[in-house]
């Protein structure tokens, strides 16, 4: 279960579980609260998707009983052994629609981000307080999530990273050029939303520009969200908007990755870094503020990427000092591959079916 197809990190985990699953024999159904009608991440044949056509927009309400009612019912003739949920407030919508159900399937739902920095609000947090204590059990993506979960409530947390996308076959990064006078190219990836960070990442640019400790620069932001006309004019106001390049949501980054230098994680906070992971796999050198969600975890500051503390002028400091030394930026680039060992596909998929069995 899941709100739709039609989004970022989560979505993409969804859609290759259930298809992985599917082929590991298991009858595989994938519910949503949409249409169905859109649809950013390839879902295998072999599940059967069920959109239930309750999705909450500005101009269409649906109120939480009527998606209650609809996803009791779907789970209830759909006769599941289980049921995984994906997201905060779907999560939600799971453990009181499948309240008091016979016959009753295992619950297990995910949290994708951390409730310490991501609050649902006041009356949805209550919820989550009182609700995710009757899932069997709650998957988490990193340690400080499972911390924040396990001081609120009595709740079985299991932590079970991502699976990060390797690139594909004939990916080969080769940077924006060889030549030293051209232009650094940066890239970073993200919904354009406050805790995403972007626009600190701009003043950061913007302020070690002014001072001279970083050269020519250019920088690709990749992703869509709320934001985009704030942080295009942000970027106005800093004089960087030639530097600067929005380019929406697009279907596969690894093009986007195969051009660029150096990945910048300027996030407040993080739930589990995949585009991070992802840059690293590509072979690019990378800058990341600790946000916790497995950054610090990931990174050996130093040896493949470099590391600085959640701050702005902390950023700017790193960029100052990642982008002007090439030889720091091979030294990391050719060590970050390493971190795919670590995040298989097949290992993720083996943890979540040990917890789905129970």
């Amino acid at each position: 279960m899941i709100h739709s197809l039609d989004g970022g990190g989560a979505e993409r985990v969804m859609a290759g579980l259930a298809g992985r699953l599917a082929k590991r024999n298991h009858r595989v159904d994938l519910i949503t609260l949409d249409d169905g009608s859109r649809s950013r991440h390839h879902l295998d044949g072999a599940v059967h998707r069920i959109p239930l056509d309750v999705m909450s927009t500005p101009d269409r309400k649906v109120g939480w009983i009527r998606r209650v009612r609809r996803l009791r019912a779907a789970i209830g003739q759909g006769g599941y052994d289980v049921v995984l949920s994906f997201c905060d407030s779907t999560n939600l919508l799971v453990l009181l629609a499948t309240r008091g159900l016979r016959p009753l399937p295992r619950v297990v739902v995910s949290e994708r981000s951390d409730p310490a920095h991501q609050s649902m609000g006041r009356l949805r947090e209550w919820l989550r307080d009182r609700a995710y204590p009757q899932a069997d059990a709650v998957v988490c993506l990193s340690d400080d999530v499972a911390a924040t979960l396990n001081r609120r409530m009595k709740v079985h947390t299991v932590v079970i990273p991502s699976a990060i996308q390797t690139p594909p076959p004939g990916y080969e990064h080769v940077g924006s050029t060889e030549n030293e006078a051209s232009p650094v190219s940066l890239i970073a990836i993200g919904r354009l939303e406050r805790e995403k960070g972007f626009d600190r990442l701009l003043q950061a640019l913007a302020e070690a520009t002014q001072a001279k400790t970083v050269p020519s620069w250019r920088l690709k932001i990749l992703g869509d969200g709320s934001q985009l006309s704030e942080l295009q004019r942000q970027a106005r106001e800093l004089g960087i908007e030639e530097r600067v390049e929005f380019c929406g949501w697009v279907g596969s980054v690894w093009p986007h990755l195969a051009q660029s230098d150096v990945f910048v994680l300027p996030s407040r906070y993080e739930g589990f870094p995949s585009a991070l992971l992802e840059a690293m796999t590509g072979g690019l050198a990378v800058l990341a503020v600790d946000a916790g969600g497995g950054v610090r975890s990931a990174i050996q500051h130093e040896a493949n990427g470099w590391l600085v503390e959640n701050t702005t002028p902390a950023l700017t400091e790193g960029l100052a000092t990642l982008l002007p030394d090439v030889k720091l930026q091979v030294k990391l680039s050719t060590a970050a591959p390493e971190i795919s060992n670590q995040f298989h596909w097949s290992t993720m998929v083996d943890a979540y079916e040990q917890v789905l069995r129970g």
